[in-house]
């Protein structure tokens, strides 16, 4: 069983910011079988830029429950399901970080349709989710919108499903597979290049400025665990 979800939140990482949205569509490879869909109060103001992208404000959810009330709704539909997701570490970053502030201790196994888009459609000339889906032609209605964008992740995945003819997507689920938590631009060759020896690394950003400065003893495995605990 796979649990396709999305969420708007009011930023970029989940120790600062709160969820305004979810939605989840669990499916068992052939066809959607339950859908759960909420607006979430976050307990705090919603920036205006974030409401200019996904059109949900403050007035919209100040009525809505607290993602503490819908946290066990949420870890039931989860649970025993593969966490699918349009740049997996985002979402699942955040509705772990919210669930175990709730109390509720949530792991699962994760499958990135972002990476696994980047192995079964070589090519592209982009793999966000829009420029994605116009490429393969499927519609996107809602966009920014947990459901809307939610149910474009699931016919995306179920065309991969269709496409992968290798095991690809059982690859990327196998307890080892560093397609579970590396960042989306850091591919697996990058990382598989770098000695297991001692030395000094450095992070860019897309800029090539350097942002983060470390030592190690092994330098492949202390960045990969840079990565590997979906830090909120």
């Amino acid at each position: 069983m796979f649990a396709i979800v999305d969420i708007e939140t009011t930023g970029g990482h989940a120790s600062a910011n709160g969820i305004t949205e979810i939605a989840i569509i669990v499916h068992d490879g052939v066809r959607p079988v339950k859908t759960f869909h909420s607006l979430v109060n976050p307990g705090m103001p919603i920036p205006s830029y974030v409401s200019a992208l996904t059109g949900i404000d403050d007035a919209m959810v100040a009525e809505a429950p607290t993602f503490a009330e819908l946290a066990p709704h949420v870890a039931l539909k989860l649970q025993g399901c593969v966490f699918v997701a349009h740049n997996v570490n985002f979402d699942y970053s955040f509705i772990r970080h919210h669930l175990l502030q709730s109390g509720i201790d949530f792991n699962a196994r994760k499958l990135c349709t972002v990476r696994l888009s980047r192995k079964l459609f070589k090519g592209l000339p982009s793999y966000s989710l829009g420029n994605l889906c116009r490429s393969l032609d499927i519609e996107i209605k809602d966009r920014h919108r947990a459901m809307g964008d939610a149910e474009a992740t699931m016919r995306l995945f179920e065309r991969m499903l269709k496409a992968d003819t290798e095991g690809v997507i059982g690859g990327m689920l196998k307890a080892g597979s560093r397609d579970r938590y590396l960042p989306l631009h850091l591919p697996n060759e990058q990382v598989d290049a770098l000695p297991e020896a001692p030395g000094v690394y450095y992070f860019h950003d897309a800029r090539d400025r350097v942002v983060y400065v470390g030592k190690a003893v092994n330098l492949r495995q202390r960045v990969v665990s840079h990565f590997s605990n979906n830090n909120p």
